[in-house]
């Protein structure tokens, strides 16, 4: 079984490196896509020692999108049949490297696009867990089902890419899975504890503005293309509005890149949001 992977960069921490050096001689090959505005090639020589590693320079930030598309490109050319997609601070679980492929060679495993990894599971859980959608870290992308698909919309630039890839699966007829037992180690956005009354604790995730503009213009976008396959997601954006307006900072600035998001779905304005459209 021929296993590639695709990590994105962007301004990676030492830790960050570390943790992506560890994983990679369990693949084939490891494709690192730098997004940095401003590469620095000194701390990533921890990754291009390694002679599995390709290191591609994206000329710049993106998207994430792009940088997953352009590294999917590259494992299809070269024949894989799994390629994992890694966010650069998510930990893998490399102990259990034996078990995953176990799940990869399952007789069915062609009824699925995505077999992923959980995402900070306490173990519970045991077997594969059909979803509807699953976030892009840790994720065993099918190639030959992939071959199928239009692939990562580069116009989404950062966020929901991933809801996007699991609704073309959707519509080919495959499933989405994440593998109970398996753990992958990953924070999303900052998360904050907040108390709600005195009483019950509240998490709330905390991005910036910036990723609540990129997460509500997309989110809005996907739901108006497919209102009953986006609903859940829908649904819990205007929850986490809620968390938004009564727990998290920055309240003024993140509800104004929220409007402009939405405006600029409505208007069916995508990419990388340039400084003059900041309001």
């Amino acid at each position: 079984m021929k296993i590639d992977a695709v990590v994105v960069l962007y301004r990676p921490s030492e830790e960050n490196l570390r943790n992506i050096a560890d994983y990679a001689p369990t693949v084939r090959t490891l494709y690192v896509m730098d997004n940095s505005d401003t590469p620095d090639e000194i701390p990533l020589r921890r990754l291009t020692a390694l002679e599995n590693v390709v290191l591609v320079p994206m000329g710049g930030n993106r998207g994430i999108a792009a940088a997953l598309r352009e590294g999917l490109t590259r494992a299809v050319a070269d024949g894989a049949d799994y390629c994992l997609t890694m966010d650069q601070d998510s930990v893998f679980p490399i102990g259990e490297w034996d078990a995953v492929k176990s799940y990869l060679s399952r007789p069915d495993a062609d009824d699925y696009g995505v077999i992923a990894l959980n995402i900070n599971g306490d173990g519970s859980r045991k077997g594969l867990i059909d979803v509807r959608t699953w976030i892009t870290s840790g994720n065993f992308i099918n190639v030959g089902n992939y071959r199928r698909i239009d692939g990562f919309r580069e116009e989404l630039f950062i966020d929901s890419v991933d809801f996007d890839l699991d609704h073309q699966f959707y519509r080919i007829g495959k499933k989405i899975a994440y593998i109970g037992e398996i753990s992958l180690r990953h924070k999303i956005g900052q998360p904050v504890q907040r108390k709600f009354l005195g009483i019950r604790t509240v998490t709330v995730t905390n991005h910036s503005p910036l990723r609540c503009y990129y997460r509500y213009r997309n989110n809005y976008l996907l739901y108006h293309e497919d209102k009953a396959f986006y609903r859940a997601i829908y649904r819990a954006d205007k929850k986490q509005l809620v968390k938004i307006l009564l727990f998290e900072a920055d309240k003024r600035e993140k509800l104004k890149m929220i409007r402009l998001g939405i405006r600029h779905a409505k208007q069916k304005k995508l990419g990388r949001l340039t400084p003059k459209e900041t309001p």
